[in-house]
């Protein structure tokens, strides 16, 4: 059981005896990437009320945050944070042995990684300027895409004095992706710029 992960030695040291190698190199990766994303566990998931779910995805109910941790010590598992509403203030927690999670987590985010490589990218172009009509025609076509698997990249080029109409292409592509968010997952928030193109690539659910 770990409380304070990084900094509990005894813990770090029986999870580098069980689980070296290669996985070793990975969970290092993974804490020294500061674009990772964070997972609370134990005492620093601050929810005064908290869901535990059980390995085998069954709600056990839910319980005050000092109670929940007591379950966790005496099942000498841990409490991870899967999910939280901030306006309810209740944490929804994964009770089980923090490491394992982690290494099984880091498996799936690798397998994910080389199905999203694996799978075709069709580019459609559009314009800044684009009529209704013609964008709705496009943006079928990339659900057409993205329902059948293949990832679909949406650019947009600026040539020349085209460049002051930058916030106008932004908003048009945002505006396809948030319409296109059930069929396809976008690669970042917002466009990346490539020289004079601006693109976003919406990867197929």
């Amino acid at each position: 059981m770990v409380w304070n992960f990084q900094n509990n030695s005894k813990w770090n040291e029986f999870w580098w005896n069980k689980f070296g190698g290669k996985d070793q190199k990975w969970i290092g990766k993974f804490w020294d990437n500061p674009k990772a994303k964070v997972v609370y566990v134990n005492d620093q998931i601050k929810a005064p009320n908290i869901i535990i779910i059980d390995d085998d995805k069954k709600n056990m109910g839910t319980f005050s945050r000092k109670r929940a941790l007591e379950i966790a010590e005496e099942s000498w598992l841990d409490l991870v944070q899967i999910a939280y509403n901030a306006e309810e203030m209740v944490s929804t927690v994964r009770l089980t042995d923090y490491g394992k999670y982690m290494y099984q987590k880091g498996k799936e985010e690798k397998e994910k990684k080389k199905q999203q490589k694996g799978k075709e990218t069709k580019e459609i172009k559009i314009s800044y300027a684009i009529g209704e009509n013609d964008l709705n025609l496009k943006m079928k076509k990339m659900e057409e895409f993205l329902k059948a698997g293949v990832n679909v990249k949406i650019s947009i080029r600026l040539k020349g004095r085209e460049r002051m109409y930058m916030d106008k292409a932004l908003e048009r592509i945002l505006f396809v992706k948030e319409a296109l968010s059930s069929f396809g997952r976008a690669q970042y928030d917002v466009p990346k710029k490539e020289a004079q193109w601006y693109s976003i690539i919406l990867f197929a659910k």
